[in-house]
């Protein structure tokens, strides 16, 4: 027992701990190419997503992204049943292009400087401007000075005559000894109002609304991608009970037409011939109607679901969809039977 002890807690920690390094199918890719590539790049020709298990062809047509090219496909499951993801390969005219893997080190840091060198560079002096120590007797002789407090005399750079008022105004700027403000001159001021209004770019507008379009077609793809499991089982379901349903309402139709035949109201909803005949017939036909609804909403469903699926004009689902719809009522209202009706405006 003691044993048995330890096998069984090593057992339950890989349960628990292997379930969480598996990564799904679209978190491999993404985490090969990259996520700015993964939803970014849009390539052309069939792609090829190699996994250790399995090859996941797709057709790229120079708009859609990886990842929506990856979703692309109605039996596409996520879950991490293929292994590892080994490469991509694109093959666009005969030609086999190897994408190659996000780099896990930047390439700028290679050309950015040490922090051991930058710290060196800044203890490096800087070089003094030149000066001229130097001191004048009063008969203008020049001698040296025993005095150990030179004075500092900084060399300016004068300024032509012919200098323009813009490149004054930036030699006065770059003055050491009398900075100023960098303001242009009265002249050099635009003239133009100014106006709070900004229109964005035209290419610019045009780039957003690409890229919320094949946002959009993205959601739909996993939309999709979610709502056609539950779509399978609920069709799985459907037709392990539709002999159960046919030959219940077939029961409930028969029961219904044999006791509408063998009574009889007036318009006015009183019974004339039969009476416990007609609260039979009643409750077979509301019986048989519900029958009716299920079988009919259910198939309506899926072949709406297949026309979307499809990807037909929208005009061409509404011509095909409503004379389903106008078969779909005509056989209900045949399948149910009515009991006749006499009086003023019934013959």
């Amino acid at each position: 027992m003691k044993k048995l002890l330890p096998l069984f807690c090593a057992a339950l920690v890989a349960c628990v701990v292997l379930p969480l390094h598996a990564a799904t199918k679209s978190e491999q890719v993404e985490r090969y190419l990259g996520s700015y590539r993964y939803k970014n790049d849009r390539p052309r020709g069939t792609v090829k997503f190699i996994f250790q298990k399995a090859v996941l062809k797709r057709q790229g047509d120079g708009k859609k992204t990886y990842e929506q090219l990856l979703y692309n496909e109605r039996y596409f499951s996520n879950r991490d049943n293929a292994g590892r993801l080994i490469g991509i390969q694109v093959v666009h005219r005969d030609k086999t292009s190897t994408i190659l893997p996000e780099s896990a080190k930047d390439p700028d840091e290679a050309d950015a400087p040490s922090p051991a060198k930058t710290r060196r560079a800044k203890r490096e002096p800087k070089p003094e401007p030149e000066s001229v120590q130097a001191s004048v007797t009063p008969k203008g002789r020049q001698q040296d000075d025993p005095d150990p407090k030179p004075r500092s005399v900084t060399r300016m750079k004068a300024v032509p005559a012919s200098i323009s008022a813009a490149d004054a105004a930036t030699e006065l700027v770059s003055d050491p000894v009398r900075p100023r403000r960098n303001v242009p001159p009265p002249a050099l001021a635009s003239s133009k109002p100014k106006t709070n209004i900004s229109l964005p770019d035209s290419m610019t507008v045009v780039r957003n609304i690409e890229d919320a379009k094949e946002q959009i077609t993205g959601w739909k793809g996993k939309m999709w991608q979610t709502v056609r499991p539950v779509w399978e089982f609920v069709m799985w379901l459907f037709s392990s009970v539709i002999v159960m349903l046919i030959c219940f309402g077939g029961i409930c139709r028969y029961v219904a037409k044999t006791a509408a035949t063998e009574s009889l109201i007036n318009s006015y909803g009183r019974i004339i011939v039969g009476r416990w005949i007609v609260s039979a017939h009643q409750n077979a036909a509301a019986m048989l109607l519900v029958v009716t609804w299920i079988i009919a909403i259910v198939l309506l469903l899926d072949v709406f679901m297949w026309l979307v699926y499809l990807d037909l004009p929208i005009w061409t689902l509404l011509v095909i969809w409503f004379p389903i719809l106008w078969l779909a009522e005509k056989l209900t209202s045949w399948i149910v039977p009515n009991i006749p009706v006499v009086g003023p405006d019934h013959h």
